[in-house]
């Protein structure tokens, strides 16, 4: 075994001691931001899926669970392991109506079937969501996305196992340690995506649909409109930088003037108009620059060790005028071997699985919304054809998601 690679435990599935799973060349750790956390390498042994690996990572321990092994009749067993938060997999929860609700009691409700604990909960602000008929994993990914959380798993050892399992949620994982890249265009070891999202520099912020109401504020049949917050922000239902719009705006008809780039968001579960401002607010600082990433050796980076979640300064050079951005390492793949070879992706990550379908809750909700009938009441041509159409298609959609390994 090489000198760098990690020793690992090997328990089985009841947490009782097998011994040391040897491994046989290198060992590959790839974690991103409230999402996949692996380990890949072969071994002479043959687990057995649902196995526990333990191993120390610096200071740190980690446990993954053996999901799946490639088992040739002859020649070594290749093994992929999850990290122990896919046991949160096989805990389900019937419904959970998460209303004005801090992150710790939202963090508290959906572990509640689980055996994992709550280490520390940052103060999050109130958000609600609701949990129906889903596994814990994906509420605690959904709690994280809500909430606008980081989730940290923390394994405590003692006597040679693991003593407790439990939940970090950090308003943002990583620190800003100095770390800064320069992109050139004949850099080696380097690429760059920038995805297809559009860059906007003003936002109108929806929230959830309300009920049309009379004069003396009685509820009326008829359109349902959608909260705003333009009565505390001088009249404008939306928001804008303008430093943004001289970069990525666009010149008037008459090309006297630039103009801003609109787009919109919704939160279809808002209802305090402070709290829209301030959550469209957020978004806007994350649409008015490029959804671009950059994957590098972290040896490119000029300062310290690069750690999951911190901060970097990129500058672009290759673009006139050049991208001086702030982004952040949201991907780390660690090879073990002869030595630590270290590959990090800054800048956007994609969503995985989960955020697929939580978009599809929102959609569906905002729906509703947007097809109550004249008479106030939700129609049954909306409610049964146009809405089962959306999530028919929506599912379709994922059945393809299926096919990918995230």
């Amino acid at each position: 075994m090489a000198g760098s690679v990690p020793t690992l435990y090997w328990f089985d599935r009841w947490d009782e001691r097998i011994g040391l799973l040897r491994v046989v060349g290198e060992l590959v750790h790839t974690e991103e931001l409230n999402g996949e956390d692996t380990i890949e390498f072969s071994s002479y042994e043959v687990p057995t899926k649902g196995d526990r690996l333990l191993w120390l990572d610096g200071s740190t321990w980690r446990e993954h669970v053996v999901v799946r092994t490639d088992e040739p009749l002859a020649g070594l067993c290749s093994v992929y392991a999850e990290s122990s938060l896919c046991e949160l997999l096989d805990d389900f929860i019937e419904e959970a109506q998460l209303v004005s609700r801090t992150a710790l009691q939202a963090l508290t409700a959906v572990l509640a079937p689980t055996r994992w604990a709550i280490s520390y909960c940052a103060n999050l602000g109130t958000a609600g969501a609701l949990i129906y008929h889903q596994n814990a994993l994906w509420a605690l990914r959904r709690i994280a996305e809500v909430w606008g959380g980081e989730v940290t798993p923390i394994i405590a050892v003692s006597n040679g196992r693991v003593a407790t399992r439990s939940i970090r949620l950090d308003a943002q994982r990583g620190a800003w340690n100095g770390l800064r890249f320069t992109y050139g265009k004949n850099m080696a070891g380097c690429s760059r995506t920038v995805l297809e999202q559009d860059v906007y520099t003003a936002l109108y912020g929806f929230g959830a649909g309300l009920p049309f109401t009379d004069e003396e504020g009685n509820y009326k049949a008829g359109y349902r409109r959608k909260l705003t917050f333009g009565e505390i922000n001088g009249g404008l239902n939306y928001v804008a930088d303008e430093n943004a719009k001289l970069v990525w705006g666009r010149w008037n008809a008459d090309r006297t003037a630039k103009v801003h780039s609109f787009g919109q968001v919704t939160f279809s579960q808002e209802t305090d108009p402070a709290h829209l401002l301030v959550l469209t607010r957020r978004a806007l600082a994350e649409a008015v620059q490029p959804k671009v990433s950059y994957e590098v050796d972290v040896a490119a980076l000029d300062g310290n060790d690069a750690d999951l979640g911190d901060t970097v300064a990129v500058i672009d050079t290759s673009r006139n005028p050049e991208w001086r951005l702030t982004a952040r390492i949201v991907k780390r793949v660690r090879t073990f071997g002869e030595g630590v070879v270290a590959r990090v992706t800054i800048g956007t990550v994609e969503p995985v699985d989960y955020a697929q379908v939580s978009a599809l809750a929102a959609d569906v909700a905002t729906l509703q919304d947007d097809v109550v009938g004249i008479d106030g009441n939700l129609s049954t041509a909306a409610s049964v054809t146009v809405v089962e159409s959306t999530v028919t298609t929506a599912i379709d959609d994922l059945d393809e998601l299926a096919e990918l390994d995230f």
